[in-house]
């Protein structure tokens, strides 16, 4: 093997979040004379080479990207300002960013701006898909994509030496709209994969759950609160992003343009788990509108990439990095109580208390044997969001869905075998007849909804004396 002829140097370098970091890390050390192997993961470096670089080498070719070197060979290195380990300053900050995050959610929500989705009505709203995107940029995902569009950007410039400076800003443009294009039709496939696999609800539920994670432990990295968590990095192989950058020495004018598509394939967690989230959804369309949000979230970021690599440097990037952690983490919580919903499993579920009785719900009225609930959807909210029915007695469930937003014009109650569309034009009458005591969570089918949301259903006051119909409704009614 070529290694065995080659110096093997180990190294530890803190300040790593996820494997863009050990992309950028590995073609930055590559760059270095004499260097002709380099292998990154979780925090570790093996680097093979025929002259060995300096610690100085080493750590200029690091530093800017906001990464040191803590040990070489086993032998400690002292670093300054080491990112790794959080002082009692960066819990406080991470805290203040925290409370900011929810005050101005809580606001947005009080005016609706968060109910009220973008685009089309029948799906998830985009407005959410574009925010993941602005995290997305402004974490390190944008080092391994801004790095290549800037390499893209000057070998093409230097290709044509005679552009003039408005023209210079072209690769720029192909760049972001080959990047808008390759996500669209990209995300359309991956939808129209998921057409042909179709997915339970209980199934769309983990893998949401899963994807959901995965934006959970990206932002806990982000904030390097747990250091064990660096060793699971979300990742596609490597060498896929290798082959990527090494596209950038092309000086074709299509090169930008393919490149700005081939991103799709870059090891962004952010990425990947809204592919996940993608492929369960089962609609081609669907898939390319929310890869194309996700993308032109990130566009702003992209497009001023040359400023941007120049102001988010030391307590700017730091700053920037912990707020886009801390809304990661906030997303991938609220992304993971749909799963929970649509997996069977809703947040905030009571334990059921055998003293309930309809009679003491409201919300409940029994006529001619029926036991009738009437309920509202306005924007992404039931009224009410829990009602208490009795077992065995048919349940005449009549929902308004006129001011019902994005998928809420859907339902699902998955331990009930129910998955319904809602008309907005007239109130959706359901009915069915509960066998089983329990708490049943409902959602749309894209598990969003009132927290919590669920039919309890309990055993009647004088269920000795009731029979009890595990008939059809029909024949329920005829007894």
């Amino acid at each position: 093997m070529a290694e065995q002829n080659l110096e093997k140097i180990k190294v530890k370098i803190a300040g790593m979040h996820c494997a863009s970091c050990e992309v950028l890390i590995e073609r930055q050390f590559l760059s270095l004379e004499g260097v002709n192997q380099v292998f990154v993961r979780s925090g570790k470096a093996v680097i093979y080479c025929s002259t060995r670089p300096s610690v100085e080498q080493l750590q200029q070719a690091i530093t800017p990207h906001g990464y040191h070197l803590t040990a070489l060979d086993g032998q400690k290195i002292e670093v300054i300002n080491d990112t790794k380990i959080n002082a009692k300053k960066d819990y406080f900050q991470i805290g203040a960013i925290f409370l900011l995050v929810m005050a101005g959610y809580l606001l947005l929500k009080q005016f609706n701006f968060i109910s009220t989705n973008f685009g089309i009505t029948e799906q998830m709203g985009y407005g959410f898909v574009f925010l993941v995107g602005l995290v997305a940029s402004i974490s390190t995902c944008l080092a391994v994509t801004g790095g290549l569009l800037l390499a893209v950007s000057t070998k093409y410039n230097a290709g044509h030496p005679e552009l003039s400076s408005s023209q210079k800003i072209k690769p720029l443009l192909y760049f972001n709209g080959g990047r808008l294009i390759g996500y669209a039709v990209l995300g359309g496939l991956v939808g129209a994969l998921g057409s042909v696999l179709t997915f339970s609800p209980k199934v769309s539920g983990v893998i949401t759950i899963l994807a959901s994670l995965a934006m959970i432990i990206l932002g806990l990295q982000l904030l390097h609160l747990f250091p064990g968590l660096q060793r699971f990095p979300v990742r596609l192989p490597k060498i896929l992003a290798h082959k990527i950058h090494d596209l950038s020495s092309s000086d074709s004018k299509l090169a930008p343009f393919s490149l700005g598509a081939l991103t799709f394939f870059l090891p962004c967690g952010f990425t990947q788990a809204l592919q996940l989230y993608v492929l369960t959804q089962g609609g081609a369309f669907y898939g390319a509108l929310i890869m194309f949000f996700f993308a032109l979230g990130t566009l702003p970021a992209l497009l001023s990439i040359s400023i941007l690599s120049a102001l988010i440097k030391g307590k700017v990037q730091n700053y920037i990095l912990k707020f886009a952690g801390v809304t990661a983490v906030l997303l991938g919580l609220f992304s993971m109580q749909n799963g929970l919903v649509l997996a069977g499993n809703p947040l905030g579920q009571v334990s059921q208390n055998k003293s309930q009785t309809v009679l003491g719900d409201p919300n409940v009225q029994m006529i001619d044997g029926r036991q009738v609930v009437k309920m509202k959807i306005n924007y992404l909210d039931y009224y009410p969001a829990r009602f208490t029915v009795q077992r065995g007695v048919p349940v005449e469930w009549v929902i308004d869905a006129a001011k019902a937003s994005g998928c809420m014009s859907s339902l699902l109650v998955p331990g009930l075998g129910i998955r319904e569309y809602l008309p907005r034009t007239q109130p959706k009458k359901i009915t069915f007849i509960p066998s089983q005591t329990g708490t049943y969570g409902f959602s749309c089918v894209m598990g969003m909804g009132t927290p919590g949301a669920a039919i309890i259903v309990v055993d009647s006051p004088n269920d000795s004396d009731q029979s009890s119909c595990d008939v059809t409704y029909a024949d329920c009614l005829k007894s």
